[in-house]
């Protein structure tokens, strides 16, 4: 048997858009047990905290503080992502498969949660890999950042970020082969360092708190929250990971792989 060897490979997402509507459901009803392998989809968020300048945005991966700047951090992170949905063509015919997602997914898990589902075998093209954030209902938000930030006179402020808003979030790669002693692992990141770029802590500090916290929506302190939301198609990165099942029975684990961030930062 044909012996391969594991390899994680990072893509950058091409494209974070907000819609009203969802993507289309066509599940792709060609997998067998015979020629089916397993993909995975999972999100997480890194780099939780930051330097905030009282001019400028935040530094990329800075810690620490002097007289101009200010640690924001946040603390926790959730997402109620109703679905993932892997579309590709395969030998010239288009492919979708797509599989549920979960009302309360922690960002900040050290193992982030995988839903897996069947995919076939073969070479896949023009690939595209979406999640849908669900549409806000009741108390279920569909983005939520909760931390705090540091005033200049060193005073810490409860900051709360609601993005209440259905979104798709959509990453493109080329192509991808996949066989059946191959399992894949789908995982969209939320770069967070990035989600603040063009906020100061003048800004944050302007802002109005609700009950000693500043909450930062589409119905509070709705100017500072716009332009948070500009950045979120700035933030995303992607990585696949293939794990690959040795004749042996035991899953050989090799690996190469990228940066996903231009600038070089996680």
């Amino acid at each position: 048997m044909k012996h391969l060897n594991t390899r994680t490979v990072y893509f950058a997402i091409v494209a974070l858009a907000v819609v009203t509507g969802s993507f289309g459901c066509k599940k792709d009803s060609g997998v067998t047990p015979s020629t089916a392998a397993q993909i995975s989809f999972g999100l997480k968020a890194d780099n939780a905290s930051m330097v905030l300048a009282s001019t400028s945005g935040p530094v990329m991966n800075s810690v620490g503080t002097n007289a101009t700047s200010s640690i924001i951090t946040w603390t926790s992170g959730t997402a109620n992502v109703s679905k993932f949905q892997f579309e590709a063509k395969k030998a010239g015919v288009k492919t979708e498969i797509e599989v549920p997602g979960a009302n309360t997914i922690n960002l900040f898990a050290v193992s982030p949660s995988l839903f897996p589902t069947k995919i076939d075998t073969g070479n896949y093209s023009e690939i595209e890999v979406k999640l849908a954030l669900a549409p806000p209902a009741g108390n279920s938000i569909p983005f939520q950042l909760k931390g705090s930030f540091t005033k200049a006179d060193g005073t810490a402020v409860p900051v709360e970020l609601d993005v209440n808003e259905a979104m798709v979030l959509k990453t493109e790669i080329t192509n991808v082969v996949i066989d059946a002693t191959t399992d894949l692992k789908t995982t969209f990141t939320l770069h967070l360092n990035k989600l603040l770029s063009g906020v100061t802590l003048a800004d944050l500090a302007a802002a109005t708190a609700t009950s000693g916290t500043v909450v930062l929506s589409s119905t509070s302190n709705t100017a500072l929250f716009n332009k948070i939301k500009a950045n979120v198609g700035n933030i995303g990165g992607h990585e696949i990971e293939g794990e690959h099942h040795g004749h042996n029975g035991s899953d050989d684990n090799a690996s190469q792989g990228g940066n996903d961030d231009p600038s070089g930062h996680n």
